[in-house]
This record gives structure tokens, sequence and C-alpha cells, in this order.
């Protein structure tokens, strides 16, 4: 596992777009099961996008998904993952960002479900081919 992902606060998830045009998010991510993980919204573009291409790529990042130059780019094969691992990604996740994800997640949350939106949440694991 790259210590450079390891260590990341941010990375630049990049998948394609239907015209294959790049379309890249900045994401928290977890080592999960021999690749990374992260939680997204179980009907986000990214998830559509991954299961129409699996092939992706991780780059460290800023917040804003800004890449340094000379960043290493990480390609990988995304997958959108189940419930029961949907589960212990986003425990990963509110581990390893306890603060932030308690301030910006947890309320989100809540509103969601306070307006009805059911939607719920999903979690895209990148398993990594370089």
């Amino acid at each position: 596992m790259p210590a450079d992902l390891d260590a990341a606060k941010y990375v630049s998830f990049v998948s394609s777009k239907k015209d294959g045009s790049p379309a890249a998010t900045a994401v928290w991510i977890v080592p999960f099961d021999g690749g990374y993980a992260f939680t997204t919204d179980a009907d986000a573009w990214k998830v559509k996008r991954v299961r129409r291409n699996p092939a992706v790529t991780l780059t460290v990042s800023d917040v804003r998904g800004r890449v340094a130059p000379g960043a290493v780019v990480h390609h990988g094969r995304a997958e959108v993952l189940e419930a029961d691992a949907v589960r212990r990604v986003d425990r990963a996740i509110r581990t390893k960002y306890r603060v932030a994800y308690t301030l910006m997640i947890a309320p989100s949350n809540l509103v969601q479900r306070l307006r009805g939106k059911r939607n719920g949440t999903g979690a895209i694991k990148v398993t990594l081919v370089d």
C-alpha cells in the first residue's frame, strides 16, 4: 500500500464520464480489504461512472481536489460495495476523520433523514493496479 495514500487526508478520485472526459472529486479514503475505499451518496454520479467504467485514478490532493505538481498518480479498478461493506467503510471513515466527520457529515446525514431523503450511503473501493 503506497505511503502517500496511507497518509493522505484528501485524495483526488478521477473517473470517466460517458464521453471519456475525466471527472475529479476530492474524497476521504481509508485502507480497506487490500485497497482504498470511501463513502458517497448511493446515487452520486461517481457511482454511476464507476458502474459504467471501473478504471480510475487516485492522487493525493488538498480539500478542493487540487493535486500538487509531481504527485504520484495511482491507477486502479473501482467497484461499488454492498451494504455490509458500506457500513464497515463508514465506520473506518468516522474513525480516521473523527472531528471533521462529526462537524460536516453527521449533520448532513441528519438533515437528509429529517427531509425524508432515503438514497442512503454508498461506498466505492479502489484496488490499485500499478
